[in-house]
């Protein structure tokens, strides 16, 4: 593709994407600003880019006024593994093996923030996390439904509770944004006639059975460790057991498409049995059984 409409339309999009980190709306766009720069790095060659790119930058730069070194900084931050999913796109590599890339590289750029913010500019995460709660739940304890003392004390609560489960959080975000991007990506490529690489189809979807082990052995531990508990090996285990549920999760809709294609259900079945799967999550328990038996055999025979 060269300097086209399509090209020009993609620019666009990318554009409209990155002014809106500067508003309410970032929380649902920042899943999709990866996709247009996927796309103009796949069709385009490297100088083309750079032309797009460029004017991109400057006009989401002087739109975004005060926020404008914020937008261009996050947006250098999604062009990264953007352009690396691209190049392995364009190199015909796997499904899997650009969505590690992708994956790996969003997760280190999240970590380096982190200790950025945190070196460079004298940031103590939990203090600042602590107090914006405080500053939040301090309304309501302006009430009579709370007593004094409640907003710091349910502040700080929360503050460990989501410093504690940081590690997971990071690890679903990174792996949430370039699934997401892959998928949007992967349709758009196919609309414009290139050929991007497929996840293997949900219905083969097998974690190991190890981790059906492991699972039992981090319940085992979180339930043996008191609230006292801290240090290392308590955040291993407060962090371990929801990212396994979460890969169970995703074996039970592994086995749900199993189990609409050998009852030669219709498509939009697993589809609809995957929203209270989603809905639900104690129904995680579903691809922990799949895991550990060989449930498919049966429904096979």
């Amino acid at each position: 593709m060269n300097m086209s409409w399509k090209s020009i339309a993609w620019s666009t999009a990318a554009l409209l994407l990155l002014l809106t980190l500067a508003t309410p709306l970032n929380v649902m766009t920042t899943f999709l600003i990866m996709t247009p720069f996927v796309v103009l790095y796949t069709t385009l060659n490297p100088k083309t880019f750079v032309l797009h790119l460029i004017p991109i930058g400057i006009i989401a730069y002087f739109l975004s006024g005060a926020a404008g070194p914020v937008v261009i900084t996050l947006g250098f931050f999604f062009l990264v593994p953007a352009m690396a999913m691209g190049h392995l796109y364009k190199k015909g590599k796997s499904a899997r093996t650009a969505i590690t890339v992708g994956f790996v590289i969003v997760l280190a750029q999240l970590l380096l923030e982190l200790v950025l913010f945190s070196a460079l500019f004298d940031i103590n995460l939990k203090a600042e996390l602590t107090s914006m709660l405080t500053d939040n739940l301090k309304q309501l304890e302006n009430g009579d439904m709370f007593k004094t003392g409640w907003a710091a004390e349910t502040a700080k609560e929360f503050s460990n509770a989501i410093m504690t489960m940081l590690p997971m959080l990071l690890l679903v975000s990174a792996f949430l944004f370039t699934v997401v991007t892959h998928g949007l990506s992967r349709l758009s490529l196919r609309r414009a006639e290139i050929q991007a690489p497929a996840l293997p189809l949900a219905k083969i979807w097998r974690v190991p059975r190890s981790l059906v082990l492991y699972y039992l052995i981090a319940m085992v531990a979180s339930l043996v460790m008191t609230e006292e508990a801290g240090g290392y090996w308590s955040i291993v285990i407060a962090n371990l057991v929801p990212i396994l549920r979460f890969v169970f999760t995703v074996q039970a809709i592994g086995f749900f498409f199993f189990l609409a294609d050998a009852k030669k259900w219709p498509r939009a079945v697993p589809l609809l049995l995957c929203i209270p799967l989603l809905l639900f999550p104690p129904a995680y328990i579903i691809g922990l059984i799949d895991a550990a038996f060989p449930l498919r055999k049966y429904f096979v025979k």
